[in-house]
């Protein structure tokens, strides 16, 4: 009896993964994929455009260290650019009452 031979796909990294081992395209490709949700995030939570444009860059930012993680990773990658972008604009909320109530 004959052993059937089944081959395996092997899963494609993640962007994040991808980001994490260097790859050159990753980068672009998350701006490319998530640029839309989370520029819409920005503006949704900003008062003006140039403060989206900053949120959204720190945003990405703190996407590419959260990806420095690499195959620690276990979360799905939407969610978790979802969270990243999150936790980013609640700080920029938070940063902005902290200084109009100093003022």
């Amino acid at each position: 009896m004959a052993h059937k031979q089944t081959i395996q796909p092997t899963p494609s990294p993640t962007i994040l993964q991808r980001i994490a081992g260097k790859d050159r395209t990753a980068v672009a490709d998350c701006v490319d994929i998530y640029g839309n949700f989370v520029w819409a995030l920005a503006r949704k939570f900003t008062a003006s455009t140039e403060e989206a444009e900053a949120a959204a860059q720190a945003i990405f930012i703190d996407i590419w260290r959260y990806a420095e993680r690499g195959d620690r990773i276990q979360s799905a990658e939407n969610v978790l650019i979802a969270l990243i972008a999150r936790r980013r604009l609640i700080k920029n909320i938070q940063k902005a009452r902290q200084k109009s109530m100093m003022t």
